[in-house]
């Protein structure tokens, strides 16, 4: 087996590896990550060939392209191959491909998740639409301040059509006047593209027989639900609802020593657009009336509880019923009990 390490860059890759069996080495410098430059430099290795490159920005891209040449071909996470505090020797592209290949050879890399294109596109739609979103509530924050650096006290909503009249009566230098003419056209066109977005999204959400599944549940909306189908992907890679828990970083480090164990503050490490439509949800719920089992748990500990523990606690739970929904496929069937009503005995 000839295992192979690639160190990848934008516009080219270095492969450097050996042959198990007889040892021997080969080595290929800035290959062009261009299809025929990689059949025609792919052509001189003996195969089977096994492989291992770091995630990155072209990383599935240039996978799928790899994939046919290689037996097996992994995308492995930095974080879970280097230490750069500790590593004090030189780093160069070979060197960094052929520590992947030994770690590969001696089975100590473990490949991460590959969404499929579908999922990728659905990705790129749900994480588009949320940096829409962003940069609208910035260039708003930034229009406010604009107007109250001169002197205008914004009681209102300035961005609905009554404020967008009021905008236009106020008296500013003609410059001033000017950036916030030219702040307010691109607001209509991020509002414009949000609303597309949020359009696609809910089309998709509305198609897609997971995502419906997962809209059964109070408080729960296409953008949330796609998030959760495009991010997971495949819910059997948790094992159970504490692993997916983990896997969006809300859970406390732990610090243990003999008898004696601490915990400290949330992990926050893994994927964190999951991370954030759960406190969102969490966040939903306490703003929300209708009774279900989150907002019961909400109003019987809410005045014992801070509220950020609170919304972690409510953020968990939701993780764990979109866990065992997902994968025992069964919709939301969550029963309302019925109000007793006490009457008063007549003597």
């Amino acid at each position: 087996m000839l295992y192979l390490g690639l160190d990848v860059h934008s516009k080219w890759f270095t492969v450097n590896g050996f042959e198990k069996t007889t040892g021997e080495c080969f080595k290929m410098k800035r290959v062009n990550n261009e299809p025929g430059a990689i059949k025609e430099a792919f052509a001189s290795l003996p195969s089977p060939r096994c492989g291992a490159l770091e995630a990155g920005t072209n990383a599935l891209a240039l996978h799928r392209v790899l994939a046919p040449y290689f037996e097996k071909l992994i995308i492995v996470s930095p974080n879970k191959v280097w230490d750069r505090r500790r590593d004090t020797s030189a780093k160069t592209d070979s060197r960094d491909a052929f520590a992947l290949a030994v770690a590969l050879a001696e089975d100590k890399l473990r490949g991460i998740y590959r969404p499929d294109e579908v999922l990728q596109i659905g990705r790129s739609l749900v994480r588009g639409r949320l940096q829409a979103t962003r940069d609208k509530t910035r260039l708003t924050n930034q229009i406010y301040a604009l107007i109250r650096s001169y002197g205008f006290l914004v009681e209102k909503k300035a961005l609905t059509k009554k404020g967008r009249a009021w905008l236009g009566e106020i008296k500013l230098p003609k410059q001033t006047a000017n950036i916030l003419k030219l702040q307010l056209e691109r607001l209509d066109t991020l509002q414009a593209h949000e609303s597309q977005l949020e359009a696609e999204i809910t089309q998709w959400a509305n198609t897609d027989p997971i995502c419906r599944r997962l809209q059964t549940i109070p408080n729960v909306g296409p953008f949330t639900a796609l998030v959760l189908r495009v991010e997971i992907g495949d819910i059997r890679r948790f094992k159970s609802a504490d692993a997916l828990i983990n896997y969006t970083g809300l859970v406390p480090q732990v610090y243990q020593s003999s008898e004696r164990i601490r915990y400290g503050c949330l992990t926050k490490a893994g994927n964190s657009l999951l991370r954030y439509v759960a406190v969102l949800f969490a966040t939903n719920v306490k703003r929300n009336r209708k009774d279900t089992p989150f907002k019961r748990k909400f109003n019987r500990l809410y005045h014992t509880h801070d509220s950020k523990e609170l919304s972690i606690m409510l953020a968990r739970d939701f993780l764990g019923v979109v866990h065992s929904m997902w994968s025992k496929e069964t919709d939301w069937g969550y029963p309302r009990p019925a109000t007793v009503r006490k009457t008063a005995s007549v003597a």
